[in-house]
């Protein structure tokens, strides 16, 4: 192949690895939801349990691999699809049955699991998106982790906190 023919193939993979990237920058980064001790026949119902949370937007999806409360959080920013403030987050960990009644299918129905307040959602929100980052550097994608989850302060000084994201759940059934 000639220097020209190659150099054109390189201009089109470019091309397609920057289609690529906008494409991601406007529909939201995929997420991929695992919910695990699932009952056939519900949709994201309570007792369910957060396995795992990962990027689709690979070859193969990469988990996020954060804490329990970490999926917690993300779960909650997904499901609410609205920007949320910390006060409002915490009541939904009160309040919503998915939450309220969080792994209570499953074999360790008693496992105390911190839900995120609202003190600490801060931290966690820092906590994730260092880890978004951290996968974003390891597979070369140029993911901004604060355009992925989304801070904002509202008119009246408030901290609100959004996902953008395009998610999808995974539903594992109990055994």
């Amino acid at each position: 192949m000639s220097t020209k023919g190659r150099f054109n193939r390189l201009v089109e993979e470019l091309d397609f690895v920057l289609a690529e990237q906008r494409h991601l920058r406007q529909r939201g980064v995929p997420l991929i939801i695992t919910h695990r001790e699932h009952i056939p026949g519900t949709l994201c119902a309570p007792g369910e349990m957060i396995a795992d949370i990962a990027i689709g937007a690979f070859p193969e999806p990469v988990s996020l691999g954060i804490s329990d409360t970490s999926l917690l959080l993300m779960d909650c920013l997904c499901r609410y699809r609205m920007p949320l403030t910390s006060r409002r987050i915490e009541e939904i960990m009160h309040t919503d049955p998915f939450y309220v009644e969080y792994a209570a299918n499953g074999r360790r129905r008693n496992r105390y699991i911190a839900r995120p307040d609202r003190h600490s959602v801060r931290m966690y929100v820092s906590r994730i998106r260092n880890q978004i980052g951290k996968i974003s550097e390891e597979a070369n994608l140029s993911l901004h982790p604060d355009r992925i989850l989304v801070s904002e302060i509202t008119d009246s000084n408030v901290m609100t906190y959004r996902l953008k994201a395009t998610v999808s759940y995974i539903h594992i059934s109990r055994r």
